[in-house]
């Protein structure tokens, strides 16, 4: 292939234990081009306001905010998708994970075994190291963090 997508780390964080407890948060090399990432968080309590703020980060002497600075209705996105960059980050994770329905969440949410699949992201990326850092917000009030870094690889040479 002429493109080469892959996880390099993620960090996710709790800000409120009382409200989400992040059981498992790490990526496992698989073979040497494929990472996968297993996610796993507790919504100790019901909910159904949930906003997600993302933004992306190229690195060029430290990640620095590149294109994309947005906020998401995330309940009312499950009920019918209407951004097209979260289509995409849907896209990307909904094949591996039980969130498939709308809200209220509670309980295990889970994203087991993603990797990035070229095919899925259909952005005109330049080569180099990103960053999707996004921050998970229930009745207005951040929640937990979630950052995931990856090298994006086109051999022109290949195509």
């Amino acid at each position: 292939d002429s493109v080469t997508v892959k996880m390099t780390n993620v960090n996710c964080v709790s800000h409120n234990k009382s409200w989400v407890r992040i059981n498992q948060c790490r990526l496992k090399a698989i073979d040497r081009h494929t990472v996968v990432l297993n996610f796993n968080a507790t919504f100790l309590h019901s909910t159904k306001s949930i906003r997600a703020h993302y933004q992306m980060f190229k690195r060029a002497n430290g990640y620095k905010p590149w294109l994309i600075n947005m906020s998401l209705d995330c309940c009312q996105f499950l009920k019918k998708p209407f951004d097209a960059f979260g289509i995409i980050v849907y896209n990307l994770y909904k094949d591996f994970s039980n969130i498939n329905h709308t809200c209220p969440l509670s309980g295990d949410v889970l994203i087991q075994g993603m990797y990035l699949r070229d095919q899925v992201l259909r952005l005109p990326f330049p080569s180099g190291d990103f960053m999707f850092a996004s921050i998970w917000s229930f009745y207005e009030r951040p929640q937990f963090t979630v950052n995931i870094s990856f090298l994006f690889t086109e051999d022109l040479m290949k195509s």
